[in-house]
């Protein structure tokens, strides 16, 4: 928090973590919104560093659900009256914790002098950053008589641990080769917070290793690393001392995420791609699973791509809006890659590629679609076809009439729906588009479910299967062939149906289905006697469309409504 706060990019932040859809809100429908997305739920809200209680107002409310934690570098008298609870103080690690800390640190320093190092880790305050930047500075005097107290004489004048803090950062920065200071300057102005060794390696070499060993840069759990903001600030602040060049750096740490990105895009197999794909990319199996990769880099991807296109780099910008198709496909992140696809969008109209824009429309439309803001949808939609109406994309026109099919599907408009997913067929039966035809087909005997049409969706499903190669997709046809099943009465075919799709589902590393596969495991469980299982799948979803706002709420609160009373 601070003096340049913010207020309803807070809300929306939070909002956007909640899952809540925000859209282009007023300041006033904002607050409301957010005030009421968290009087239902059950979660932690953190609000780090806030300068006084007019901060606090518009962000914390006495949530019977929700437990709020405030923290603050100076206890305020007008704090003081406004937490509901006694406020704790936190000081720094107990005697032992801290001695262990720093002698891990500069190991046999501490022995040597045991009193002067009780009295610096209490001038630290035994608070953990301070210990590690007076390390830094007692590992270069290793093996020098009487290091120890030194430093404590050095630092003994201030009273304060926050200066004394800051007082070490710059002694520490002082100490540093320019060259190494230079290196903490660029990693501050890069839009990533928290970064893999191999990025940070990226932007500025090998010298983040030596920011590492300086207890600058912080490495933290699964190899991240992460700038601590006083750090950054630090060096913010001494950026206009130094002839930095920020964007050379800047253009190597886009680099190394677009290569990395389209790689793991490309590693799913074959699939509709409108953004240009460099040549020579692979996938290395050591860099962990393409969409474990995506789904841990999404944030620092979703900061790299608005400083990307201020920086003209449009085509980066669409070749990472690309590749989060398969991530979005699989696991969602619906309003963060939708973030993305906006600034996609920009910059593929800025290229003047129709093709690309309209792609990009599109998985707008369907990201909408999944989310059931249908005119946001629809709107969406429209561009693309737009877009598409004077060119000869075969493939692209399959597509985008594939996600308005999608679209009359979820507006309840089965009928247009199943015209849709028609016209796609025929041009998958023209162009020979085999993997869209194994979707369509699946597509077309869903929406004639909705129609009543079991006995005609079941051969397409058949077609589906033997022109489907990949796992997810396998086990779509299986979750469309489980309500086949359940609609003509088999209750043994549709759960072995279910049960497969479950594996696939798993076994392709997707977890955006679960909604689905839940319902239909509580029809299963309903109409096989068992309505307290029933009870218990469709009360989850309900519950996560209620803490979302989500309109198919009322769906599942009709199905509950059918069951029986719970036994007492």
């Amino acid at each position: 928090m601070g003096e340049a706060l913010q207020v309803g990019e807070v809300q929306a932040a939070v909002l956007r973590q909640l899952g809540v859809p925000v859209g282009e809100l007023s300041p006033a429908a904002m607050a409301e919104q957010y005030l009421r997305a968290l009087v239902h739920r059950r979660c932690v809200l953190v609000v780090d560093n806030v300068l006084g209680v007019a901060e606090l107002s518009a962000l914390v409310q006495p949530w019977p659900a929700s437990l709020v934690l405030v923290t603050a570098r100076q206890l305020t008298d007008d704090l003081r009256a406004w937490a509901s609870a006694a406020p704790v103080i936190l000081h720094g690690l107990d005697e032992r914790g801290a001695w262990e800390m720093l002698e891990r640190r500069c190991p046999g320093m501490l022995s040597a002098e045991p009193t002067a190092s009780r009295e610096l880790l209490e001038l630290c305050d035994r608070i953990p950053f301070a210990i590690v930047q007076v390390a830094v500075r007692l590992s270069r005097r290793r093996g020098v008589p009487g290091a120890v107290a030194a430093v404590r004489d050095e630092l003994a004048s201030s009273d304060d641990p926050g200066e004394l803090i800051l007082r070490c950062l710059g002694q520490t920065m002082r100490e540093l080769p320019d060259a190494t200071v230079d290196d903490l300057i660029v990693l501050a102005t890069q839009p990533v917070r928290n970064f893999s060794h191999e990025a940070a390696v990226a932007t500025v070499g090998h010298g983040v290793d030596r920011l590492i060993d300086a207890g600058l840069v912080v490495a933290e759990a699964r190899g991240r690393l992460r700038l601590p903001g006083l750090i950054r600030d630090h060096a913010l602040r001494m950026r206009p001392d130094h002839a930095v060049d920020a964007d050379t750096p800047f253009e190597r740490l886009l680099t190394f995420y677009r290569d990395r990105a389209v790689a793991a895009d490309l590693a799913g197999g074959q699939r509709l791609r409108r953004y240009e794909i460099p040549s020579g990319l692979g996938w290395n199996p050591s860099w962990s699973a393409p969409l474990d990769w995506l789904e841990t880099e999404l944030a620092a991807i979703v900061a790299i791509i608005p400083r990307a296109f201020h920086a003209g780099r449009f085509v980066e910008v669409t070749q990472l809006c690309g590749a989060l198709e398969p991530l979005l496909t699989s696991r969602g992140h619906h309003w963060r890659i939708s973030g993305a696809n906006e600034w996609g969008v920009r910059a593929a109209h800025a290229l003047g590629d129709r093709v690309l824009e309209a792609r990009i429309h599109a998985a707008q439309a369907r990201l909408f679609t999944q989310l059931h803001l249908l005119d946001r949808a629809e709107t969406a939609l429209t561009e693309a076809e737009r877009l598409l109406d004077t060119t000869d994309d075969a493939h692209m026109h399959s597509s985008v009439g594939e996600f308005r099919g999608r679209l009359a599907e979820a507006q309840g408009d089965y009928g247009a729906a199943e015209q849709a997913f028609r016209r796609c067929l025929a041009i998958d039966e023209r162009q020979q588009l085999r993997r869209a035809a194994g979707i369509h087909h699946r597509m077309l005997a869903n929406v004639l479910l909705h129609l009543g049409r079991p006995q005609e969706a079941l051969p397409l499903l058949a077609t589906a299967f033997t022109l489907t190669d990949d796992v997810r997709n396998a086990a779509r046809a299986h979750t469309v062939a489980a309500r086949a099943h359940l609609a003509l009465g088999d209750l043994p075919q549709a759960r072995a149906a279910i049960g497969l799709a479950r594996q696939m589902v798993a076994e392709a590393t997707a977890t955006q289905y679960g909604v689905e596969l839940a319902d239909i495991e509580a029809e299963l469980a309903w109409r096989g006697g068992d309505p307290e299982t029933a009870r218990a799948r469709w009360g989850w979803i309900a519950q996560l469309y209620w803490n979302t706002g989500d309109p198919r709420f009322d769906r599942y609160l009709r199905k509950l409504n059918v069951l029986p009373p719970p036994p007492r």
